[in-house]
């Protein structure tokens, strides 16, 4: 009997010890940030008692709270404020549904009675402790984990290192403003690379890239050749925007896979978001491409087994520099989804990625507000994640069908681009794809790239191919004249081809 207790009172020592290791482990993989509560009921309170500081309640968001009951209490104050309601405790109650505690609210107005004239600052240390434990709960910790693993990925590892330093990045009122000096040296890097013809980034379409033989400059009466100068600038370079846009059918998709092989044949890495066709049909689709197979044997299964190990070879090689992104933004539910949501998870992929090129087939899909002020400011934000992590972002976007069949010339305009003008203002350039055969004319295969935007190059701009939609292929590209829709008639009435800024010759085609 003693020996029994004796041997459950060791299995019993034993077990807590382990349990005690098993939570100083947890403990040490841990990192605990503390806060300091006591900004943020300076600043619940201001609100309250200082008109002057509402403004805060329209530029803190309530997640900016970590003290208890101080979310829910910031959330009830900014529906009041939305309302155009006055305070008091019951409107705290009704509107909050008694998840506000508005006898806390009145503590901290009691200790409080007035703005304190240093609010700004008590503002200021709000913010950077969610900007400290948001760091220590997303980029530190992931960079630890990653750290710890002598299984990951390189690259993987530096994209971290660079979200943790970019997410303590200015902190303060000024955070903001730029040093000349700095400035000047930090694009003196840029500014050297494009003198050493380092920073050049095609599409690897040679006549969307460059002007070709034929096409000229006429100014003043001087001609001079365009033929090998770019036509699209800076074309793929990091932290610009393209949008490809067009019509169902017209080629959308098939350009963006083209490009990314070229893109993954210049050995550059390539994140694919396939949100409408899916990852591997559009993975099947590059590999098709590169083999020169028929996009349509590959689909009815016309291949025999040693073909099919040819093709998965082919998509295994292409995997080496074209990563998928599963498309992510299915509700749970219960759940309310917001675009913030999920660009912060896009820009979690595309910095572990560690891509060149972020490719979004539809962008449009990863939007779950979509009224047009917040799509608006949801590209505003994709822009940003661009320029922050130095990569170029590739939007794939529908036109309005409705608004191209009214119209006599079915051709791609910038008007007729869904959604809101956000589409426009972030792009740095936008190529309409266009196809004549689904409009009229079903035997002309030919495939049109309208350049309706470049920031910093010509516009309008136009170059067709002979389109070989078996093979999902194009060649014999040149340029070709274009005109807006609706401007035929009356540009000519006041440009001849002498004063046009630029022409190409008669059979230069």
């Amino acid at each position: 009997m003693r020996s029994r207790r004796e041997a459950a009172r060791r299995r019993s020592e034993a077990s807590e010890k382990s349990s005690e290791r098993r939570g100083r482990r947890r403990r040490e993989g841990e990192l605990t940030v503390p806060h300091d509560p006591v900004n943020e009921m300076v600043v619940i309170a201001a609100v309250v008692v200082d008109e002057g500081a509402r403004k805060y309640l329209q530029s803190i968001r309530a997640d900016h709270f970590y003290g208890r009951g101080h979310a829910a209490a910031w959330r009830a104050l900014q529906d009041i404020q939305r309302r155009g309601l006055s305070y008091d405790p019951a409107t705290v109650r009704q509107i909050s549904g008694g998840r506000a505690d508005a006898e806390q609210i009145e503590q901290y107005i009691r200790d409080r009675p007035e703005a304190p004239p240093n609010l700004g600052h008590h503002v200021e240390m709000l913010m950077w402790d969610r900007q400290r434990v948001e760091a220590a709960r997303g980029p530190v910790a992931q960079f630890i984990e990653a750290i710890r693993d002598p299984t990951a990925d390189p690259s993987r590892l530096r994209s971290l290192s660079r979200q943790v330093a970019q997410s303590f990045d200015g902190v303060g009122a000024a955070r903001h403003l730029c040093s000349p000096r700095a400035l000047v040296e930090a694009h003196s890097l840029e500014l050297t690379a494009r003198r050493e013809g380092r920073a050049v980034y095609p599409t690897g379409i040679e006549a969307l890239d460059n002007y070709g033989e034929g096409d000229v400059d006429q100014r003043d009466g001087v001609e001079r050749s365009l033929a090998g100068r770019p036509r699209l600038v800076p074309n793929l370079a990091p932290g610009k925007v393209t949008l490809m846009t067009g019509v169902s059918g017209s080629c959308k998709t098939t350009m963006a896979a083209l490009v990314a092989l070229l893109q993954a044949e210049l050995d550059r890495r390539v994140l694919f978001g396939a949100w409408e066709q899916g990852s591997g049909m559009t993975m099947e689709l590059i590999a098709a491409m590169s083999l020169g197979w028929s996009r349509t044997d590959v689909m009815v299964g016309d291949f025999d087994e040693e073909e099919q190990r040819q093709l998965e070879e082919e998509m295994l090689r292409l995997g080496e520099r074209i990563t998928f992104f599963e498309l992510p933004f299915g509700r749970t539910r219960g759940e309310h989804e917001i675009n913030d949501r999920n660009i912060d998870l896009i820009q979690e992929h595309v910095a572990a990625s560690g891509c060149d090129l972020f490719v979004a087939d539809l962008m449009r899909r990863a939007f779950k507000e979509t009224s047009p002020d917040d799509e608006e400011q949801a590209l505003y934000r994709l822009q940003a994640m661009a320029q922050q992590e130095r990569v170029h972002l590739a939007m794939i976007h529908q036109l309005r069908l409705k608004d191209v069949e009214q119209r006599e010339d079915k051709r791609p305009t910038r008007e007729s681009i869904k959604g809101s003008s956000g589409w426009v203002d972030v792009s740095d350039q936008i190529i309409g794809w266009h196809r004549p055969s689904l409009f009229k004319n079903l035997s002309d295969e030919t495939l049109q790239a309208i350049v309706l935007k470049q920031r910093y190059g010509r516009c309008p701009e136009a170059v067709e191919w002979r389109y070989l939609p078996e093979y999902g292929q194009i060649e014999e590209g040149h340029t070709i004249e274009y005109l807006r829709p609706g401007e035929e008639g009356t540009i000519d009435g006041f440009l001849s081809e002498s004063t046009k800024p630029w022409q190409r010759k008669r059979g230069g085609r």
